[in-house]
């Protein structure tokens, strides 16, 4: 213990000389020197510069930048790495221990240069065998023949058969004409529109409105991907709206929104769109032709097509817009409505639509509403019981949730019409049941028709299909399971088993 103690002592007392050492040893200044900050023993190899407050310090890290010639410096670079290449070219005596890219070529004696792009002396030079080594110098570089496969490849093909794309053909034909991009005319359309604005301030004057939309969209096509045409496109489409020329309204707008999402115009564009497709949509409705060739107003064809594409602009290309959802339930219930007879593909998309709202917008005040429209869009789209029950098991769920999640905030009609449809899945079911029973009956696999025909009396015991299930199952029994083949079973041999 005596041993131990005194050990202790010794480490503690060791470590205290130490610290006291170290801390006079950067504390303390040299002779002969003012008083200094991190100096350090002229023996220590890891010693900081001394910066003094009294004489001037020489140190590299201290002294002024002086001024480099870029192209020497590259130069210089090019003619050290050329250097090292060569001596790595011409050695023949393998390098223990490095990695096979390392490892010298062949014994090679032929001559090396350093080749440097004229275009860009600054960021690029370029190493390539060949040619004379006199080449390397800061202030003429000389290319005298291909440095890669690729330029000998584009030297090799000849014409340029991308010449002949029509998109290019149009470019350089409209370029050739002058009716290329051209910034200054796109500002002078833009002068032009908002002259004829000032004396339409109110946009009444419908004629107006669409001369300055001409200058606007021609502003926009003159000066492409810029802020110009952003603020020209949300122009050229307010006075189109306003000129009661929808159809380019629609384009203005939708050419906006998807190319600019995070403008300032987004709002008002998106809700211009939720106008029009509106509008459309009840022009669609009302209307026997898919054609139109009078009303400005609407598309020259398909009108309830692009009044879908209205409401999906929104959404898409503004998912957390202020009226994203709107938009999305709008179109879910404009299938819907479209829904003509039981199994109409409308209520299919009805459906599909109306479970995006819920799975993408779950806060919507439109999410109780789509839960009961999809309820019935599903219910409906039931092509009957020859048909997969996978809609009907869909419809069930949306009725529990219905009815749990939002029976307290629909109204009496809606939740009387919930159990309604409800009772109409059940009997649908049982339907279906009774339907596979009697197929199997008819086709005398008596077996399948049992399970089925008990099925339904277990599951439906209270249905009218149940009752008939009941006396059926009376009628075929003792019945064989499968049918006898010229009479004889299908495999004598095979037991009942299961």
């Amino acid at each position: 213990m005596r041993n131990i103690v005194f050990t202790v002592a010794l480490s503690l007392l060791f470590a205290l000389g130490c610290q006291t050492t170290n801390n006079s040893r950067w504390l303390t200044p040299p002779k002969g020197q003012g008083k200094v900050f991190g100096q350090a023993p002229s023996d220590d190899p890891f010693a900081f510069p001394v910066i003094s407050h009294t004489q001037p310090v020489s140190h590299p890290a201290f002294e002024p930048f002086a001024p480099v010639q870029q192209h020497a410096m590259i130069a210089d670079l090019a003619a050290e790495e050329a250097e090292r290449e060569r001596l790595r070219l011409l050695a023949t005596t393998p390098r223990e221990g490095a990695p096979a890219h390392l490892q010298p070529f062949n014994a090679w004696n032929g001559p090396f240069a350093t080749r440097v792009r004229q275009r860009n002396l600054e960021q690029e030079f370029i190493l390539q065998t060949g040619g004379s080594f006199e080449h390397v110098n800061g202030k003429q570089f000389i290319i005298d023949e291909p440095l890669f496969d690729w330029e000998l490849e584009e030297e090799r093909k000849g014409f340029d058969w991308s010449l002949l794309d029509p998109s290019n053909f149009y470019t350089r034909v409209r370029d050739g004409l002058g009716m290329g991009p051209d910034e200054g005319k796109a500002n002078e359309a833009m002068r032009k529109g908002r002259e004829v604005l000032m004396t339409n301030p109110d946009l009444s004057d419908r004629k107006k409105n669409l001369e300055a939309a001409k200058h606007f969209t021609e502003a926009a096509r003159r000066f492409p991907n810029s802020v110009l045409e952003e603020d020209a496109l949300h122009l050229a489409g307010e006075c189109f709206y306003f000129g009661d020329d929808y159809p380019s309204a629609f384009r203005a707008y939708q050419q906006l929104m998807i190319k600019y999402r995070h403008s300032k115009h987004v709002d008002n564009a998106a809700r211009r769109l939720f106008r029009i497709g509106q509008f459309w949509e009840r022009e669609a409705e009302r209307s026997f032709s898919s054609f139109n060739f009078s009303n400005r107003s609407l598309p020259r064809y398909d009108t309830f097509g692009f009044a879908k594409k209205a409401y999906t602009t929104i959404f898409m290309n503004d998912p957390l817009g202020p009226i994203s959802d709107d938009a999305l339930m709008a179109l879910a219930t404009a299938y819907y409505k479209r829904g003509r007879y039981q199994g109409d593909d409308n209520f299919n998309r009805a459906a599909m639509f109306y479970k995006q709202l819920r799975e993408e917008y779950p806060l919507s005040p439109h999410i109780a509403r789509a839960y009961e429209n999809e309820l019935f869009a599903r219910t409906q789209a039931y092509l009957g019981a020859d048909h997969p029950s996978r809609t009907l098991e869909e419809a069930k769920k949306l009725a529990e949730i219905a009815m749990r999640q939002f029976g307290n905030e629909l109204g009496s009609e809606s939740r009387v019409a919930l159990l309604e449809i409800q009772e109409v899945i059940l009997d649908k079911k049982a339907e279906r049941l009774w339907t596979m029973g009697r197929f199997y009956d008819g086709k005398r696999y008596y077996g399948a028709a049992r399970i089925q025909y008990g099925e339904l009396i277990a599951e439906h015991p209270q249905s009218e299909f149940a009752e008939r299930a009941r006396r059926r199952l009376a009628s075929i029994e003792g019945l064989p399971d499968t049918p006898p083949i010229f009479g004889f079973p299908i495999n004598p041999f095979k037991t009942n088993e299961w």
